[in-house]
């Protein structure tokens, strides 16, 4: 290969790489816009809010209008994942926020 085909072999390849990095930019941006009003719309939604990842039993109850006995009754029977803290009739019920979600969705369709 001769010096000038090297240098404009070198000189396209850097252009490619430019352009490239330019696309790619790009796209990254457009990738991260979408990301940010997916997270948006499911924190709009209660959803998504680091604070909150899990619900206690009161909560689920004044949000879905249920009464405790139901709740009882669904985990008694394995329709919904719980989690207990402590033993004995002192124990705190919580349920992650998701599979609450997903629980009423799928009940209420």
């Amino acid at each position: 290969m001769r010096t000038e085909e090297y240098r404009t072999l070198v000189r396209l390849i850097r252009e490619l790489a430019s352009e490239v990095r330019t696309v790619k930019t790009g796209l990254d941006s457009k990738i991260d816009h979408v990301a940010k009003k997916v997270t948006e719309a499911f924190q709009g939604f209660g959803i998504l809010d680091p604070e909150e990842e899990t619900w206690t039993e009161q909560q689920v109850c004044e949000r879905y209008h249920v009464s405790r006995r139901t709740m009882y009754e669904h985990r008694t029977n394995g329709r919904i994942a719980y989690i207990k803290t402590g033993s004995g009739r002192n124990c705190k019920v919580k349920y992650r926020k998701a599979d609450v979600i997903e629980f009423f969705s799928v009940l209420n369709a």
